[in-house]
């Protein structure tokens, strides 16, 4: 019981409510904090397939990297350090010397909580430079921490629900598998059209998920598709808010 008001008391204290513990898949639609990555010099398709690295909803479920899911004990003081941190303007700023590095195509980290979002460029690489504010970093670990806990100690999320991503390609070296007529196939609306995004429910997720098998979000598949066009191919699983939106 204590554990239970004392997650309820920390997250009021942020602005926020949380409802008692219950079971993963009660899970309400939005999460009360999210954390993850932005941008950064990666292939075509993949700012689309990359899910957040940790979400975590108004009961203490959490979930990292779209891939396990865990209930967390020490949600509310993980939400109000967060609310803390983003509040301030600050904190996403960062600090640097003339002689320090420059760095390109790095990724932005960000952290949304209490209703406001936190964005710090290459906040990880410019750690050794004390480029943000001690703040910053003391949340990024924290959040790196629970997030290395939901992965260890969490169970499988496995929805019936994906996104699928497909890039279309000219022309590939890699083996080249048929599109399964059992899934809906991705379509791309003109010749500029770079990507497809799909969204799959039920029994039409179920089905791409045993006919495009893949090891994980960096397993891209070249398919040809029904139209005879070449695209490569990967998916993930849905998040609650995800399946709501």
């Amino acid at each position: 019981m204590m554990e239970r008001r004392s997650l309820l008391t920390g997250v009021a204290a942020a602005g926020l409510v949380i409802g008692l513990p219950g079971p993963a898949t009660a899970a309400p639609a939005r999460p009360v904090l999210e954390y993850g990555f932005d941008g950064g010099f990666v292939p075509p398709g993949w700012t689309a397939l990359r899910p957040p690295t940790l979400v975590v909803y108004r009961d203490g479920t959490a979930i990292a990297d779209a891939a396990r899911r865990w209930w967390l004990r020490d949600a509310g003081r993980l939400v109000r350090h967060a609310v803390a941190v983003v509040r301030d303007p600050a904190n996403g700023k960062a600090t640097l010397d003339p002689d320090d590095p420059q760095v390109a195509d790095d990724v932005d980290t960000y952290v949304e909580a209490g209703g406001r979002r936190l964005t710090a460029y290459a906040l990880e690489t410019y750690r050794e430079y004390g480029a943000y504010p001690a703040a910053t970093y003391a949340l990024r670990d924290a959040l790196e921490k629970a997030t290395t806990r939901v992965r260890m100690h969490g169970d499988h999320f496995r929805p019936a629900a994906i996104k699928l991503v497909a890039v279309p390609l000219d022309t590939t070296e890699s083996e080249i598998r048929p599109w399964p007529r059992q899934v809906v196939p991705p379509s791309f609306t003109g010749r500029d059209e770079w990507q497809s995004v799909i969204h799959l429910h039920g029994p039409a997720a179920r089905a791409a998920v045993r006919a495009l098998p893949r090891d994980d979000l960096a397993d891209w598949t070249v398919y040809r598709l029904p139209t005879g066009r070449l695209a490569v191919v990967s998916w993930r699983h849905l998040l609650p808010h995800e399946r709501a939106a």
